[in-house]
């Protein structure tokens, strides 16, 4: 019998890297989509998601651990986020690519640092700035220095400044509800949040969701139901620090699934820019 030290650790790194990696299928799978609007594509995510997610709930008996208790204009106000979140990204994702929509998006946990000192009285990061002025030029890379004018930047890249902007500002939320909801709990709710706010919007003809079904399937339940129900499981066996790091696995495997599967060109302005960005999360996370 073969002994594996701390094998409890071992699973939750696994299953932490195996929810990073799905998580990066999101922006797969809603390239592959043609015919819906991008708030048609969040509508159906979050509705099969939500559907999939009470069912599970319901049939093992957990349905009470979603019950709304305090807080509620705060998990309401972070499902909103989360919502803007996904369509900033996914319009990044339409309009630019995958590889700069996911760079841009994980400019977010820079942002988070430089913020909760204010927002959350939490006491500052030491290596804070030297992130963020990495970040900064990240985004410059990725920009292009003779594009940095607001009126030049292309709707996909400033979707995907915002997208990284509105994630900060989900994280500080959920961190600050964490004690009262628990992450399955502010997940569910955000899904219900943003079906009813893009219910108008997202609805398409049925020949067209049926064309779309099994992607939409796919974006239901890998990158959202099990990325999110893997993350928080390995999230008990881990440091949160050790898990943070590991989340930066997200828009590397990003990255490279697009260009292996979308045949996605990407330059090396962007590679260096992504490594900038990637830099300064790992900065911030490692202190952290």
């Amino acid at each position: 019998m073969i002994y594996i030290p701390n094998r409890n650790l071992f699973e939750g790194y696994g299953e932490i890297i195996t929810a990073t990696v799905l998580f990066s299928l999101a922006g797969i799978f809603g390239k592959m989509i043609s015919g819906i609007s991008v708030q048609g594509i969040i509508f159906y995510r979050v509705t099969f998601a939500a559907v999939i997610f009470f069912i599970a709930l319901l049939i093992s008996g957990n349905l009470g651990k979603v019950k709304l208790k305090d807080k509620k204009i705060y998990l309401v106000l972070f499902g909103i986020l989360q919502m803007i979140t996904m369509l900033m990204f996914f319009i990044s994702v339409l309009k630019s690519s995958v590889s700069v929509a996911v760079l841009l998006l994980y400019t977010a946990p820079v942002y988070v640092t430089v913020l909760s000192p204010v927002l959350l009285k939490e006491s500052p990061a030491e290596k804070g700035l030297l992130a963020l002025v990495l970040s900064i030029a990240g985004i410059i890379f990725i920009v292009g220095p003779e594009d940095l004018y607001f009126y030049k930047l292309s709707f996909g890249v400033l979707a995907g400044i915002i997208s990284g902007i509105t994630y900060a500002s989900e994280i500080m939320i959920s961190k600050y509800i964490s004690q009262t909801y628990s992450g399955y709990t502010q997940a569910f709710w955000s899904f219900i949040i943003a079906i009813l706010i893009l219910m108008p919007a997202g609805l398409v003809p049925a020949e067209v969701i049926f064309e779309n079904t099994a992607y939409l399937i796919l974006l239901a339940i890998f990158p959202t139901i099990l990325a999110v129900s893997l993350y928080f499981n390995g999230l008990k066996k881990v440091r949160a620090s050790s898990a943070s790091i590991m989340g930066l696995i997200e828009p590397v495997s990003a990255v490279i699934l697009a260009v292996i599967i979308l045949n996605e060109q990407i330059s090396m302005l962007i590679i260096t820019g992504g490594a900038l960005i990637l830099i300064g999360a790992a900065i911030v996370t490692r202190d952290e």
